[in-house]
């Protein structure tokens, strides 16, 4: 519990939390199972990690705000959100900006195909494919690195919907992110026949972490110790069978590579760099 990152009497002041009184979050609206908004409702797995802070600190928190993903770092360092859960992975030149908290999911990169690829296995099947992904994300710079080694050609778009209606209308051939992404795109699409490659991976490991702005390292510390808790529970466990159902039935041994445990998070968070 991190009922004790901030308390409040009545013969104390209003409490608060990297600063502030009222906490702002920022999160994407766009991805279906990681983080959606439809009619003012939101869901998805950064939605549930949002509400268990929300229920642990004892502090306020304003409705929170859209956020694109080239926009998350910025948001931070303008104080136009004092908290990020977006899908937001930890690099080495993120960290030297602003702090984070994490990872709280670990995940690699991937593809969604439609019905016209049904026979897509493998990565040399993309062979000659347009492969779209969108501004601000980690996934251009791997996508960049398959152009030579089978030919495709990577194509970026400015957010995740614009991939997949181009996708849908066989403007490209495939999507390409991060397969926790990819997958709720699967389930919400699945009648119109997108999936995700299975066993087809890209580039490095990402790690999503809770973005914070630099210079609260105490109320870091304490949002860290209350994550290696959190990802040790059952509710980790149903908040991704939740949010996102087609990735544990694809693969069966998910939370082993989904999972991060505390030398990840101790290595990731409230840090200017990764510690060896």
């Amino acid at each position: 519990m991190l009922t004790n990152l901030a308390s409040c009497s009545s013969n104390e002041p209003e409490p608060e939390f990297l600063g502030v009184k009222r906490i702002t979050v920022a999160m994407h609206n766009d991805l279906p199972g990681v983080s959606y908004s439809s009619n003012y409702d939101r869901s998805g797995l950064d939605f549930l990690v949002f509400q268990h802070i929300q229920e642990e600190l004892d502090v306020a928190f304003s409705e929170p705000v859209d956020v694109s993903s080239g926009d998350r770092v910025t948001q931070l360092l303008e104080r136009k959100a004092d908290m990020t859960i977006a899908s937001f992975s930890i690099t080495a030149e993120r960290m030297e900006e602003i702090d984070f908290v994490g990872p709280y999911l670990k995940t690699r990169q991937g593809f969604l195909v439609g019905p016209q690829a049904a026979d897509v296995e493998r990565l040399s099947d993309l062979r000659g494919s347009r492969i779209c992904t969108w501004q601000g994300t980690t996934s251009r710079e791997a996508l960049n690195g398959i152009r030579e080694t089978v030919g495709a050609e990577p194509v970026t778009e400015t957010d995740a919907s614009d991939c997949i209606e181009q996708l849908m209308n066989g403007q490209v051939q495939a999507v390409s992110t991060d397969q926790a992404i990819l997958y709720g795109f699967a389930q919400r699409y699945e009648k119109e026949g997108l999936r995700v490659v299975p066993d087809v991976t890209i580039g490095a490991p990402q790690h999503y972490g809770i973005g914070l702005p630099k210079g609260h390292r105490e109320d870091c510390g304490k949002l860290k110790a209350w994550l290696k808790k959190h990802v040790g529970t059952s509710t980790w466990i149903r908040d991704v069978e939740t949010s996102l159902p087609a990735l544990p039935e694809e693969d069966r041994a998910w939370i082993s590579s989904y999972k991060p445990n505390s030398a990840e998070i101790e290595a990731r968070s409230c840090r200017d760099a990764v510690s060896p």
